[in-house]
């Protein structure tokens, strides 16, 4: 009995336009990242600019000469109006215009002036990005140019005067100790994997918790479920069998939605944990499963209790919104804060909510912090009986049915016939 409950729930819940949706959603994002591009080999890719160099002197052959070497010129003459031509023809990054008496200029002591007419393509990042290595290029000439003159003044080490400190960074943090590893950079490598974690158990909690309490408020307006109740099934088969179907349905879909996020961040992710060392073995992804079912298991636990109360459909979809804002709150504090900064009744508040948990675990898992993880998991298992079983209280009490229990409602009689 409680199997064919349970293919009955899945089959309401798991339905084929959720299933679509999901699978739609997957495919944008996968989409996305495709058509963006993976970043890094965008960085790598050479620059196509045009050149107009009306100096004559030593310092403009030597800008000029520099940027041939760095870029794909496609234009190298003295007619501005044919380079702002061909920059717009050929769909160029940057056109420069090196000016008249640029060296005599700098021979000078005055400042010397080139002028640059950037193609923007766009205002997205994948857009802008050959604009930005070309600027990081001209920051870096300029610096040539500078020991260029400094030489002419006679300073004899102009390296040491542009540059006379040299920071390196150690990055302390935990049990260790990352040598040439700045904390932003330390982010960067850990923020693809957290950030992907965080915003699939976001969309599934909302996903699930929702379809659960709309189901209750439907069954509730449509009397189905007090008809489910008067079969001869035990109650708890009926409450479990709804949470578990629906925890089944949103694991598939998190697998689902997580391929599709997978494509999406690897566009935007320039190198890999694995650098540092930081990789996650089989039983760590066994251990982010366990996480991440005990907080379905949790989120459906809670959902189905606010069905509970909840009195028809449109009541159902008030009931939603404590779902939603647990799960937005989680997502936040888990990106923008690590659990172990947080002040004490903070942390408690924190681990008290069941879906942050799985959004800690890759990070804490990377770290080596797998009590916290397995601390998570249990806290979570053990909410999730404390719901289940009220629940099934609830159900058993027949308060679904008539609003007050049986035991109530006797008192009640026996009050009025006194």
């Amino acid at each position: 009995m409680f199997w064919n409950l349970l293919k009955k729930e899945l089959k309401e819940v798991l339905t084929v336009s959720s299933v679509v949706t999901v699978v739609v959603i997957s495919f944008v994002y996968a989409f996305i990242g495709k058509s963006v591009g993976n970043i890094e080999k965008e960085v790598l890719k050479k620059p196509s600019v045009a050149i107009v160099n009306l100096d004559e002197g030593d310092f403009g052959k030597a800008v000029e000469q520099g940027v041939v070497n760095f870029a794909n010129v496609f234009y190298n003459g003295n007619d501005l109006q044919k380079g702002l031509e061909e920059l717009k023809r050929q769909n160029g990054t940057a056109l420069l215009v090196i000016e008249k008496d640029f060296t005599k200029q700098l021979q000078s002591g005055e400042k010397a002036r080139i002028k640059v007419f950037w193609l923007l393509k766009g205002l997205g990042i994948a857009d802008t990005i050959s604009s930005s290595v070309f600027e990081g290029f001209y920051r870096t000439f300029e610096d040539q140019i500078k020991k260029a003159i400094m030489v002419q003044h006679g300073i004899q080490n102009p390296q040491f005067v542009l540059s006379p400190i040299e920071k390196t960074d150690t990055t302390v943090f935990g049990q260790m100790t990352l040598e040439d590893m700045s904390p932003p950079q330390l982010l960067n490598l850990t923020n693809s994997q957290t950030t992907m974690t965080s915003v699939v158990i976001m969309m599934l909690i909302i996903m699930a918790g929702n379809t659960v309490i709309s189901s209750m408020g439907l069954e509730k307006e449509n009397k189905t479920l007090e008809t489910l109740m008067t079969l001869p099934v035990k109650r708890s088969y009926i409450v479990f069998s709804k949470i578990l179907a629906a925890t089944i349905a949103g694991s598939v879909m998190a697998g689902i939605y997580m391929i599709g996020f997978n494509f999406y961040m690897k566009s935007f992710t320039f190198s890999s944990t694995a650098s540092l060392g930081l990789r996650l073995d089989l039983s760590d992804y066994l251990l982010v499963g366990v996480s991440l079912f005990s907080a379905l298991l949790c989120g459906i636990g809670m959902a189905m209790l606010l069905g509970v109360i909840s009195k028809d459909f449109k009541s159902a979809q008030v009931m939603t919104f404590p779902i939603t804002a647990l799960a937005i709150f989680s997502m936040i504090v888990t990106m923008f804060k690590d659990f172990a900064t947080l002040s004490l009744p903070l942390r408690v508040v924190i681990f008290a909510i069941p879906f942050t948990h799985p959004m800690l675990s890759m990070r804490n898992l990377l770290f080596g912090n797998n009590m916290l993880v397995v601390c998570g998991c249990f806290y979570n298992i053990v909410l999730a009986v404390f719901l289940i079983t009220l629940i099934t209280r609830i159900f058993n009490s027949d308060r679904l049915i008539v609003g007050v229990s049986f035991k109530n409602s006797r008192k009640k009689e026996n009050t009025k016939v006194q």
